[in-house]
């Protein structure tokens, strides 16, 4: 199809099929079920209402079936013992260690938001520590760090307004998805149970004042259990093999309103419009219903990453994650969105006249694909940093996130039509545009500016030259495909319609050289591990300038010398040499499409 006019008239009509009828009667029978935890009856009503929506629409549905190691809560206490006694309300973090039935006592110690830093900062050795809820860092490497400085327990106090007496619900299952034989040894190994807010702004002002001493008892069972995941795919008329993954978690906690009632609705109603103009559709579209995320922390869409790698290796070309739409009152965009991707969003953010916040995506969000390298793209309406600091303490998804709290109400109809059109331009774009609408200079302008960032965080410890040649390099060969790109959809759209078979042929040859640096890139630049494994879950170190590098020169800066030094810097010399062949191969597989393009298509700059 025509690469400008029609796909504006296609996204329109896509636009112009939402009914809030529908997504409402989702979220109100969703909403009905209540908690869905995986494994109980509660989640498997839910796999079978999605399944049976997504197959009325047209579409052929599946529901995929797989163990996950998970955890179920069977009780928390709570008391402090002096300097008076309260009996204070809690719920066990799941996956925390089990106490013995006399439970245990400590010191009372705040840690603040429960980071490195915050830990170093005090001596919880053999004491309960008392941290803040928040993404920085969420609640597994709160409870990491717990243990890592020797603390007896974490208790974790919910986020939002201080007089707030619901107790959020949560995990602290610091391995991402199913645990391997060499990951087992990571899972948590301390008592952890969550408090409401107001109890915990009433501790920490104790706290401040005298010496507080608490007992606690926590009990969970941890198990492996069935999974029930519903998937169903529109499959591409052009690139069939090529698809966008839009997924978001069924399970949840509470009443599940926003996270992920809404959700949920959405993805059902954007597969009710799409599948109406499949026709219409070069690359298909995989609609996925994570099960084992809340708790199991992400497995059900790592089972997904680990099972189907060849076929998302091959032909994903980004995977769009949907989670908390909607949420009442709320104004702020944000985009955890991967660095090609950007003039894509800012194009869309300009035709809806919003603004969106763009950041490197992190670890949090079923962000199962880091290691196999696509590109991730996750935008939702969040509030004002003044109103997250000043009156929702730092409380991004609602203050009522993972409680019986989270009901119908706490949903605003317009910011979900508003969620709607984004993801179904986002979905458009990047389906029927005749080269998928990614851009590599944003890419190494980036990481140059990482590089830049390190250099100053070394304090002139490290020098990293060879890699800023490298990243020009790779730059000036992007500009050089890109100029070939613009030719190809020029001709597409002007030349003989005799030559179209063949500018179809030369843009698929383009758009695997995109996916192709999508793959090479992501995993080298943005992750820390080995691309057939995960990063723990909400690992913090992600955030920082290119991370593989960010852990060791940080370890640089803080060492002195002496024969850890010389460890240090030959770890430092393998992981350039990793960054250096990543941009290499980049640079090798953009040369190799070029000279195609030329001589095979007879297309020349």
């Amino acid at each position: 199809m025509p690469v400008n006019t029609d796909l504006k008239e296609l996204e329109k009509s896509v636009i112009d099929s939402f009914s809030i009828e529908e997504v409402y009667r989702h979220v109100e029978f969703l909403v009905e079920i209540g908690e869905r935890l995986t494994g109980t009856k509660e989640m498997e009503k839910a796999a079978r209402y999605i399944k049976s929506v997504l197959k009325a629409y047209g579409l052929d549905p599946r529901i995929d079936e797989f163990y996950v190691y998970t955890s179920f809560p069977k009780l928390s206490e709570f008391k402090i013992l002096h300097p008076e006694q309260i009996v204070v309300e809690s719920f066990p973090n799941l996956h925390s260690f089990s106490t013995t039935p006399e439970g245990i006592e400590g010191e009372l110690e705040y840690v603040g938001s429960g980071s490195e830093e915050e830990f170093k900062k005090k001596d919880v050795k053999g004491k309960i520590a008392l941290a803040e809820l928040s993404y920085s860092p969420p609640r597994p490497e709160k409870a990491k760090n717990a243990e890592k400085y020797g603390a007896k327990a974490l208790v974790i106090m919910n986020w939002g307004p201080s007089d707030k007496s619901i107790v959020s619900k949560g995990a602290i299952k610091w391995v991402w998805g199913n645990p391997t034989p060499e990951s087992w040894k990571l899972l948590p190994k301390i008592p952890s149970i969550n408090i409401s807010k107001a109890s915990g702004e009433r501790l920490k002002e104790m706290i401040g004042k005298k010496d507080v001493k608490a007992w606690l008892r926590v009990e969970n069972v941890k198990t492996w259990v069935k999974a029930k995941q519903p998937i169903a795919e529109i499959v591409g008329t052009t690139e069939p093999n090529m698809f966008v993954l839009v997924g978001g978690h069924l399970d949840a906690w509470g009443k599940t309103a926003t996270c992920n009632s809404s959700g949920n609705a959405l993805m059902l109603e954007l597969a009710r419009c799409l599948i109406k103009h499949r026709e219409f559709l070069r690359r298909g579209v995989i609609f996925a219903f994570w099960d084992g995320h809340e708790i199991a922390e992400a497995a059900g869409s790592t089972w997904y990453i680990d099972n189907f790698w060849d076929k998302l290796k091959e032909g994903c070309v980004a995977y769009l994650n949907i989670d908390s739409p909607g949420l009442k009152d709320a104004t702020r965009y944000i985009a955890y969105a991967s660095p090609e991707t950007w003039n894509f969003l800012k194009k869309i953010e300009e035709e809806i006249n919003i603004n969106i916040e763009k950041h490197v995506p992190v670890k949090i969000a079923d962000n199962s694909v880091l290691g196999i390298g696509i590109p991730y793209i996750f935008t939702f309406a969040t509030y004002t940093q003044e109103e997250l600091e000043k009156t929702l303490n730092h409380a991004s998804l609602g203050w009522w996130y993972h409680s019986v709290e989270d009901t119908l109400d706490k949903i605003d109809g317009e910011l979900l039509e508003e969620h709607f059109k984004i993801y179904a331009k986002y979905i458009v774009g990047l389906c029927c545009s005749l080269i998928i609408p990614f851009d590599f200079v944003t890419v190494a302008d980036y990481i140059t500016k990482e590089l830049e960032e390190l250099e100053k965080i070394s304090k002139g410890k490290v020098k990293l030259n060879m890699l800023f040649e490298k990243v020009k390099e790779f730059r000036d060969t992007v500009e050089e495909l890109n100029a070939i790109a613009a030719k190809i959809e020029e001709a597409y759209v002007n030349g003989k319609e005799e030559d179209k078979a063949k500018i179809e042929e030369a843009a698929k040859l383009v758009n695997k050289c995109i996916l192709k640096n999508s793959r090479i890139l992501t995993s080298a630049f943005r992750s820390t591990v080995d691309p057939y494994d995960q990063e723990p879950y909400g690992f913090s170190v992600l955030e920082k300038p290119i991370p593989r590098l960010y852990v060791i020169i940080k370890e640089i800066i803080e060492t002195s010398g002496g024969e850890k030094m010389k460890l240090l810097e030959t770890k430092l010399i393998r992981e350039k040499n990793r960054l250096l062949d990543a941009l290499r191969d980049a640079i090798y597989f953009m040369q190799l499409t070029i000279d195609n393009l030329r001589f095979k298509y007879n297309l020349s700059i």
